[in-house]
């Protein structure tokens, strides 16, 4: 509401409170019956609760390591980089994202300090074409979390990470950790599902300020919910694969994979998710 003084207006004063209403007007003007319009403004991105909160350090910091040494493994050969390329892209992508999770992990970790190197060496591995290329990447990805590289940067919760090699990740993550949900594998099983689920929470929050695939405020809105949902039912996935409850986490299991379900209704809905 606009309110006049008893004054008389001056005629800069009356341009200024005009100049003011045709503001008011064009803000309100952004929507219309409920409905999004062109030039409405994005909603911010929710503030990140605690890593600890939704991701385990140690579950983390074994996932991380366990990417490390099959990085190295899928570069020991030239011919071996031409077979696994695809599988490297995803990982290295992965593995960015882990790092940042444990760079601001509020529980200390040994990657804490090296994460930025991490992150750094990751995405240069991940946009590597050539074998050399990839290999010198490589190199410097195990010297950054060796320690021997240029010590962690302010970090935030930004992309780090390529959004399609991440949702091409997810299924291979899920479907792993789904099998040892099984009741004779649950218990044998439960610290490599606990890490994979730690890894999927990650993802979650490290994909949530990638906003190119919402078209508008309204599908950006959609879109933090349900990476919102993704990092929570995963950390509640991982509570329960802690503490041993099978029918729990098979109940969370399914409530991520309608959550799977959902983001691609919304977002990818040509692409099949397979069960």
């Amino acid at each position: 509401m606009l309110i006049f003084w008893r004054h008389r207006l001056t005629v800069p004063c009356l341009f200024g409170v005009l100049m003011l209403m045709g503001i008011v007007f064009a803000t309100a003007s952004l929507q219309i019956n409920g409905q999004e319009q062109p030039g409405a403004v994005n909603p911010p991105m929710p503030k990140a609760p605690a890593v600890s909160t939704f991701a385990p350090a140690d579950d983390l910091v074994a996932q991380a390591e366990w990417y490390l040494k099959d990085l190295k493994k899928c570069l020991t050969e030239a011919a071996d980089y031409e077979v696994y390329q695809e599988k490297i892209v995803k990982e290295a992508n992965t593995l960015a994202v882990v790092a940042l999770a444990l760079g601001l992990h509020d529980k200390a970790n040994p990657y804490k300090p090296r994460a930025g190197g991490i992150i750094k060496a990751s995405q240069e591995l991940a946009a590597a074409k050539k074998y050399p290329a990839a290999k010198s990447a490589l190199a410097k990805l195990q010297s950054a979390a060796a320690g021997k590289g240029d010590p962690s940067s302010a970090l935030k919760w930004e992309q780090v990470a390529s959004l399609p090699e991440l949702m091409k990740q997810v299924p291979t993550i899920h479907t792993k950790f789904k099998r040892n949900l099984k009741p004779s594998k649950f218990k044998k099983k439960a610290k490599l599902s606990a890490g994979y689920t730690a890894v999927l929470a990650a993802i979650a929050q490290g994909s949530m300020a990638d906003l190119k695939e919402a078209k508008n405020p309204q599908q950006v809105r959609q879109w933090y919910a349900l990476t919102e949902e993704m990092r929570d039912v995963s950390a509640q996935l991982n509570r329960a694969i802690r503490r041993g409850d099978q029918v729990a986490a098979t109940a969370k299991q399914k409530i991520l994979q309608k959550n799977c379900e959902a983001c691609h209704a919304v977002f990818k809905p040509d692409v099949v998710i397979e069960d």
